[in-house]
């Protein structure tokens, strides 16, 4: 990126946000310390009114604003493929919402990349083939946002399929993500006194309080720690083909690795979980492409299973 393409992305960058460190800066663009104070100092000679506070970071001055924005051919294609992947997996309300924010962007595109969205929209498709109906139509997004930016305390109905019941919890907010195919809601949890990961579809109610928690809760990746330092966790190391199974297995189980070892053409993955039998059964999906090494825990929970599924076929149960 040329110096002139970069003032032009720092500029609309300030914009973004309230304040803007240069660190991050020099990390968005890729450049040193130096060269952001350097590019600053162009922006306000350039007559950008720019405010600044020692140790904190830069700021646009309050009113000054820059005209619309014009998109890429390939940011018109992105906020596009953001857009099939909100109708997948988000709630209504937030695919709504977004449908809206998308026509608003859309008259700010030129006659071509308009031409551009309306000729691909129809041909791009995002499909869930996990078998689970996505998407979850009570999934509280909306107000989980709400209250991660206000500091709310949130009152759930929280159901649990494995106690079958469902308990009223309060809770503080700390970190809202999608992965194995559901929404999960990190939070601290005021009936357990502890970090809890809630799955959003299984949120029957949820109300925003009025009360506010002022304490700065922990890096997410901290927080997850913590909650895995809270279970019986038992370590499991597993050897596999470096292929697309252990693509899947590393992403499955990446909040609780621990470890890896390039074999070459295979690798083993160290790893915990707080459950065989669950872990087990997933793995019997992937067959002899995956050999457990330890714990012998494990290797028999396999065994079981594959002599039930043997039982099953060879009519010996």
């Amino acid at each position: 990126m040329n110096r002139v393409d970069r003032l032009a992305a720092m500029l609309i960058h300030l914009q973004s946000k309230k304040i803007v460190t240069a660190q991050e800066l020099a990390q968005r663009f890729g450049i040193c310390i130096r060269t952001v104070y350097r590019d600053i100092r162009a922006l306000e000679a350039a007559g950008i009114p720019l405010g600044s506070e020692a140790g904190v970071g830069y700021c646009l001055v309050e009113g000054y604003h820059l005209p619309p924005v014009r998109f890429t051919f390939e940011e018109a294609g992105a906020l596009l493929l953001a857009g099939k992947l909100a109708g997948a997996f988000a709630d209504a309300k937030t695919k709504s919402n977004f449908d809206s924010a998308l026509y608003k962007i859309r008259t700010v595109l030129g006659n071509e990349d308009k031409a551009f969205v309306a000729e691909i929209e129809e041909k791009i498709g995002v499909f869930d083939m996990s078998g689970e109906n996505m998407p979850v139509e009570n999934s509280f997004i909306k107000d989980i946002q709400t209250a991660l930016y206000l500091k709310n305390i949130m009152e759930i109905h929280y159901y649990s399929p494995y106690a079958n019941q469902t308990t009223v919890r309060k809770i503080e907010p700390v970190s809202l993500g999608f992965y194995e195919n559901h929404w999960h809601l990190i939070a601290y949890c005021h009936l357990r006194h502890a970090y809890r990961d809630f799955r959003i579809d299984r949120i029957q109610n949820l109300y925003l309080t009025d009360q506010s928690f002022s304490k700065a809760h922990p890096p997410l990746e901290t927080v997850i720690k913590k909650m895995l330092g809270a279970k019986n966790l038992c370590n499991v190391t597993v050897r596999l083909k470096k292929d697309s199974n252990y693509e899947i297995i590393r992403n499955k189980c990446i909040w609780g690795l621990v470890g890896e070892k390039d074999l070459g053409g295979r690798m083993e993955i160290m790893l915990l979980t707080d459950s065989l039998p669950v872990l087990g059964r997933w793995l019997l999906h992937y067959g002899r492409e995956v050999e457990i090494l330890s714990p012998v825990e494990l290797q028999e929970v396999m065994r079981q299973y594959a002599a039930e599924i043997a039982g099953q076929y060879l009519g010996t149960e």
